[in-house]
């Protein structure tokens, strides 16, 4: 993934991201089933796939911690 899509990713909201790593999934096991029916030439593309996917869920997991802890800093400032 090049630099300006993983800045795209990043602006994305919660829902979107899901979707998106949903599509990841699918093509990956879309991929899986082409390398074992001997139908997948480049290897290498499940890995990048993966790299893809894995980056995807850490920018999610982000989102989600930050969404969570969001109004707890507000109810502290309240204090």
């Amino acid at each position: 993934m090049k630099k300006n899509e993983f800045v795209i990713i990043k602006g994305l909201d919660i829902k979107e991201l899901r979707l998106k790593s949903k599509a990841f999934k699918k093509e990956i096991a879309d991929l899986n089933f082409d390398k074992n029916t001997k139908k997948l030439k480049d290897l290498k593309s499940i890995d990048k796939k993966r790299k893809e996917l894995a980056q995807v869920l850490t920018v999610l997991n982000q989102k989600e911690l930050l969404a969570k802890l969001e109004p707890k800093l507000e109810k502290g400032k309240e204090k």
